[in-house]
């Protein structure tokens, strides 16, 4: 299998890049619609980020051709595929290598029933996106021959250090929360951000330098492994599909407009993506509580230079996320 698993998707990009051969300079094509740690792979290797525009069905903009560029990044959000072929149409130079950012879609296929993640020569996901994990992701390849193996490195040995008691205390206020009428996790996270606020800090935790900098843990915990392993994919997917469909009837009862229309036979959701701005969202947001379909959440944390104009309704979205 061409896999390289690594604690987070920016490690596996910066060695998906670099097998794409972009050096120190060359111009890297991402979404203008991105979450901002992901430049932090690209200056690793000191290469140029270029924004290109998404619409509102969070697909490449079809009103203008992409300039040249080493590698161009196609994001399939929230687990629903990157359209390759308009991207490919769009491209003013055939040889710019496409690396699929699957970040997002772990379990989820295309309509053809290729994994997401696979149909590009590279492909990095990031299962922990998916699942409960401590960390989690990987690294795909093709056999095309213009990518450069040398770039490869061996397997990374899995890390063994206890769990931290913060990730512990997650993990039991989710399993409580799946099998009993209390709503534990809710009142966890209300009281943790509480707390922060008492000592007068944000009550979600940011961290500006993630923009700039990996994270120093490279190697993924071996617990992580094992998550990804015992999942029963079957049942992961149904569940997934099932709060879909639940959560879009909500949406559709409450006016509140959803980013994708329609769900895929392939397509395992990251979560219910909608637009905030329209339709009586908050109270949607109580449903979503009171029947505990999942964690409405905004997303992502954009890189502080992007060329999203402040009028977009892209920066209206929020996502239902289905994560347990």
């Amino acid at each position: 299998m061409n896999r390289l698993y690594y604690a987070y998707a920016r490690h596996a990009l910066v060695t998906a890049l670099r097998m794409a051969r972009v050096q120190s300079g060359d111009s890297v094509l991402l979404p203008n619609f991105i979450c901002r740690d992901v430049l932090a792979s690209l200056k690793a290797i000191e290469a140029t980020p270029i924004f290109y525009d998404i619409d509102d069905g969070l697909q490449v903009s079809s009103q203008s051709k992409l300039p040249p560029a080493k590698v161009l990044l196609a994001v399939n959000y929230f687990g629903f595929p990157a359209d390759l072929e308009r991207i490919r149409q769009q491209l003013t130079d055939p040889s710019t290598v496409l690396i699929e950012d699957n970040a997002h879609g772990w379990l989820s296929c295309d309509e053809h029933g290729v994994p997401l993640g696979t149909r590009t020569p590279l492909g990095i996901t990031s299962f922990r996106k998916t699942v409960l994990a401590l960390d989690g992701a990987y690294l795909h390849w093709s056999g095309d021959c213009q990518l450069d193996y040398s770039a490869l490195h061996p397997p990374l040995k899995l890390r063994s250090e206890p769990i931290p008691l913060a990730f512990r205390l997650r993990k039991l206020t989710s399993w409580l929360d799946c099998r009993t009428h209390l709503p534990i996790r809710p009142l966890a996270q209300t009281l943790i951000r509480y707390g922060r606020r008492s000592i007068r800090r944000p009550a979600i935790a940011e961290n500006p330098a993630e923009e700039f900098q990996l994270p120093h843990l490279r190697a993924m915990h071996a617990s992580s492994l094992a998550i990804m392993n015992q999942v029963d994919r079957t049942e992961e997917i149904l569940r997934r599909r099932t709060l879909f469909k639940t959560v879009g009837e909500l949406a559709a009862e409450h006016n509140v407009k959803p980013v994708f229309t329609n769900l895929p036979s392939g397509v395992s959701p990251q979560g219910f993506a909608y637009y905030s701005g329209d339709g009586n969202v908050r109270r949607f947001h109580q449903q979503i509580r009171r029947q505990r379909l999942g964690e409405a959440m905004s997303w992502p944390s954009l890189p502080r230079h992007t060329c999203i104009t402040p009028e977009s309704r892209l920066l209206t979205l929020k996502i239902v996320n289905f994560v347990q």
